[in-house]
Formats: structure tokens, C-alpha cells, sequence
């Protein structure tokens, strides 16, 4: 299915790489089957997508940048999941700001551009308890920006290195 990704350029979209999937779904395998996704920042939905490879039940794409949003439109129907998706064209932090109920998503995956202050929003809305999904809240980040954030020390936060890149994974229930 993530083969099948509508291709759409953009300064703004940094996809997750192949590897950084595989680091990502391999930590989360057990969670995924049944799960409703949510990806944020979603690009080109390679990640969303894969959850549904993985036996996701749904994947909800939030993608501000409205031609990356076609884009990704045309790749789930190209792949024959649209019943099991859907599209947002808006701000994630928006998005997020008009959600009250956590347990909408089991699974949150958040792919915010680097450097623009993204991460420290993201920490500030979903990292408390009240927020977080009901299973596992993943965002991926540079370990650049990952030093001027102060991560909440409230329950386990895992990082993940692969390079320049850290996958940052909190759950809401025990271990």
C-alpha cells in the first residue's frame, strides 16, 4: 500500500523514511491491529497507510498543506481504503485544539516539520495523561529539537534513536 503513494513535492513534506517506519511499527506491532490511527502532519500518509497494512481498523490523516491533502486523497483511493479513512486539510495543532476525547484514537502518530516549534506545542497538548491516546502516542523528531523541549516527567517517555532522528513513545496504560 505505501508503495502506491501519490507523489507530491513540497519544501514542507518530510516523509518517514522506510526505516524510520520499521523502528516505528515495530515497536507499536502489538498495538496496531484494530487501531484507530491518527497521523498527524501526515504528508504523503505513508505512515497512516502503513498502519492500515499492519491491521489498523482506520487511519485518520491531518495534513494542512491542501495540494499534499489531494495528493493523499488519490493515494487511498489508489489503494482501495477510503471507507477505512479519513482526510483533515487543517493545522494539526487546530485539530488537535478541537478534539476533547482521547479515546477517538488508540494510536497517535505525529511527523511535525523540524525546527519550527511544533514539537513544543505537541508536548504541551497531548503529553498529560488527560490526552494521551488510548494506547500509544508516538512523534517523530530531530534530536536538535528534542534538546530545547522539556519533556513532562509525569509517566515514561521511551526515545528511539536512529540518527539524527528520535521517536519519542508514550503509553497511557502499564507497560
Amino acid at each position: 500500500m505505501t508503495s502506491g503513494i501519490a507523489a507530491h513535492k513540497s519544501a514542507n513534506l518530510r516523509p518517514a523514511t522506510a526505516f524510520i517506519r520499521k523502528v516505528l511499527f515495530d515497536t507499536i506491532a502489538a498495538h496496531v491491529p484494530g487501531a484507530a490511527f491518527l497521523d498527524l502532519f501526515a504528508g504523503t500518509g505513508s505512515v497512516g497507510l502503513e498502519a492500515l497494512e499492519r491491521g489498523a481498523a482506520s487511519a485518520t490523516f491531518v495534513e494542512k498543506e491542501r495540494a499534499a491533502a489531494r495528493a493523499l486523497r488519490s493515494s487511498i483511493e489508489a489503494a482501495g481504503v477510503a471507507e477505512m479513512c479519513r482526510v483533515f486539510a487543517i493545522d494539526a495543532v487546530s485539530f488537535l485544539k478541537r478534539r476533547t476525547d482521547p479515546s477517538e484514537f488508540d494510536i497517535i502518530f505525529a511527523g511535525p516539520p523540524y525546527e519550527r516549534g511544533y514539537l513544543k506545542m505537541l508536548v504541551h497538548i497531548l503529553f498529560c495523561p488527560e490526552r494521551l491516546p488510548t494506547r500509544v502516542l508516538a512523534i517523530q523528531t530531530s534530536k536538535f529539537e528534542l534538546a530545547q523541549v522539556k519533556l513532562p516527567d509525569a509517566f515514561p517517555i521511551r526515545q528511539k534513536r536512529i540518527g539524527d532522528t528520535v521517536l519519542l513513545l508514550a503509553r497511557a496504560g502499564p507497560e
